[in-house]
């Protein structure tokens, strides 16, 4: 099972410098918020002068650039490791799903909430986060495809709501664990993968889409 491209790996991976820049900022902007938190602050959280900040990069801005890339690229360098000779590709892909669902601090919850509401108004902001979805999207297509590939999955399978299922029950887990100081991210992920692996069993295509032509199958 060959990944797409939609989910190829960057070639260009951020420095070890520029990654402690991201991880500080990610502290600064959970603690302080995006609009709030100043590039002096982000460098007196990574130990370094705003100047020699300043050469890594050149705005708050250009650091959630930077944050943006280098998740999508984690992102698709999971998908791209999804491999049905290892076992499962559902196992596999719940396997996924807990270590950026579960295992990632609450922080990385709270900067994605606030970089969606700055996409509401950034298209910047939004250009980047399409993207990443763009990824997410390839790499839960071809983790489909395997698992429809190995009877994991119906073969009837209504693939575009059922991505469509997954994306809101994602954004409403990420919602949740940004707001909520009690939510519990573990129990919360068992009760969406359960759902999710429910969903699959009941958002088939019509018996009709299947039996006539594509040309003439009847549109949802």
């Amino acid at each position: 099972m060959q990944a797409p491209a939609a989910i190829a790996i960057p070639e260009r991976a951020p420095s070890e410098r520029q990654i402690r820049i991201l991880d500080a900022a990610e502290r600064v902007f959970a603690r302080a918020g995006f609009h709030a938190a100043t590039m002096q602050d982000v460098a007196a959280e990574a130990g370094m002068s705003p100047g020699n900040l300043y050469r890594y990069f050149a705005s708050k801005d250009a650091i959630i650039a930077g944050m943006a890339e280098r998740d999508r690229t984690l992102i698709a360098a999971d998908f791209a490791g999804l491999d049905p000779s290892k076992g499962s590709v559902l196992d596999q892909l719940e396997a996924l799903g807990r270590r950026h669902l579960v295992e990632e601090p609450r922080e990385k919850a709270v900067i994605c909430m606030q970089i969606w509401a700055e996409a509401s108004r950034n298209p910047e902001m939004a250009q980047m986060c399409a993207a990443i979805d763009g990824t997410v999207v390839g790499g839960l297509a071809f983790a489909i495809a395997g698992a429809k590939a190995s009877g994991e999955l119906p073969s009837n399978l209504d693939d575009a709501r059922f991505l469509q299922a997954i994306f809101m029950m994602a954004d409403g887990f990420f919602c949740r664990r940004a707001t909520d100081p009690a939510f519990d991210p573990a129990m919360a992920a068992d009760t969406l993968f359960r759902a999710m692996r429910g969903l699959a069993q009941v958002l088939l295509l019509p018996e009709q889409a299947l039996l006539l032509p594509e040309s003439e199958s009847v549109q949802p």
